[in-house]
């Protein structure tokens, strides 16, 4: 894991250690980080700083297309959801769990693309959280906007 002089981390490829938490896997044994939709996308955390921002970068990949030829838009919102999670995970320490999610599709993404996404908190409370995030192609031009509510879990036993 590579740490800019600002505390942020930057192109940390190897994201295992990024997800290690010794304390958190004793409390929550059964929650296995990273997730397989994380690793299945093929993200990479390029940069976060914890309680503010995580930026990730996500390969537009053959099989994520619809079939006129552009990322499928649910495959979008499944790397948002990943984005706003890790965000979540990595600066609480606490699995969360969305509870809403509105997207709003710019203009498509193509296979070669590599859609960064950066997301932030917008609000924390005691048991949600409100989060935005923004989409790029990887050509600097916006591709979707989300925001998204999520549930702290407060003990394993939720």
């Amino acid at each position: 894991m590579v740490v800019d002089n600002f505390g942020a981390i930057v192109a940390d490829a190897d994201y295992s250690s990024f997800f290690e938490d010794t304390e958190f896997h004793a409390t929550f044994p059964g929650i296995h980080l990273p997730p397989p939709s994380f690793i299945s996308s093929g993200a990479r955390i390029v940069s976060f700083r914890s309680g503010d921002y995580i930026l990730l970068a996500f390969p537009v990949q053959l099989h994520q297309m619809n079939p006129i030829g552009t990322l499928q838009g649910g495959i979008l919102c499944s790397f948002f959801d990943d984005a706003f999670g890790c965000l979540s995970f990595a600066s609480l320490k606490r699995p969360c769990v969305s509870i809403s999610m509105s997207v709003n599709f710019i203009r498509a993404s193509r296979p070669g693309d590599s859609v960064l996404i950066r997301a932030e908190f917008k609000s924390k409370g005691r048991d949600v959280l409100q989060l935005s995030a923004e989409a790029e192609n990887g050509k600097g031009r916006m591709i979707a906007t989300a925001i998204s509510s999520l549930s702290i879990m407060l003990n394993k036993a939720e």
